[in-house]
């Protein structure tokens, strides 16, 4: 049975939502079903996000269901706590939303880093667990990671990296601390 609640989940690009599409059904508590009542919306780039955002959370008053807010950005080079209260800021409203904000350090392909396995299943020539002892890979989130996937790999796609690694990814042992968070979070805020 559906929870009597709806999810937006928001974010800065279609490549996080074609990798949330493959690891959302193994965490999503019990009564949250994608696109019946968790719904991910993805946008052109940080700038169409955060002008996005105000205008879909005045929407939600007129909703039919109670609606829960995930907003899921990349750092990049931006100061994390600065950025997390600039997008709690610009998600408040008039019936005071539930929201979570989860910033992906430094950006989606730092989560790929976190789990070198599944990046070998996917590009087995790339060499991915030669990188296993490497120590700057021993902290995903420290080191941005589509430049390092693009130094590891001419060929890396993020399009193709994101629509086929979360099928194997190790939920559990990711390395990445944002990427634990992620999940965490998730749980945790939807299980309330």
């Amino acid at each position: 049975m559906l929870k009597e609640i709806w999810v937006e989940i928001l974010t800065e690009e279609p490549s996080m939502e074609n990798f949330l599409r493959g690891i959302l059904p193994h965490i999503l508590p019990l009564g949250y079903v994608l696109d019946q009542n968790c719904f991910i919306r993805p946008h052109e780039g940080k700038s169409h996000l955060k002008k996005s955002i105000p205008r879909k959370v005045k929407a939600f008053v007129n909703y039919q269901w109670p609606v829960k807010l995930i907003v899921i950005h990349d750092q990049d080079s931006n100061d994390c706590i600065e950025l997390k209260a600039e997008l709690k800021k610009l998600s408040k409203n008039e019936i005071n939303t539930p929201t979570l904000i989860r910033i992906a350090c430094r950006e989606l392909e730092n989560w790929y880093l976190g789990d070198l396995h599944a990046l070998n299943r996917i590009y087995p020539d790339m060499g991915a667990l030669n990188q296993v002892n490497i120590k700057k890979y021993s902290d995903a989130d420290r080191v941005y990671g589509a430049f390092e996937l693009e130094k590891l790999y001419r060929k890396f796609s993020k399009s193709h990296a994101s629509r086929e690694i979360p099928q194997f990814m190790n939920i559990d042992s990711n390395t990445s601390l944002s990427f634990k968070h992620l999940i965490s979070g998730i749980k945790l805020f939807l299980s309330n």
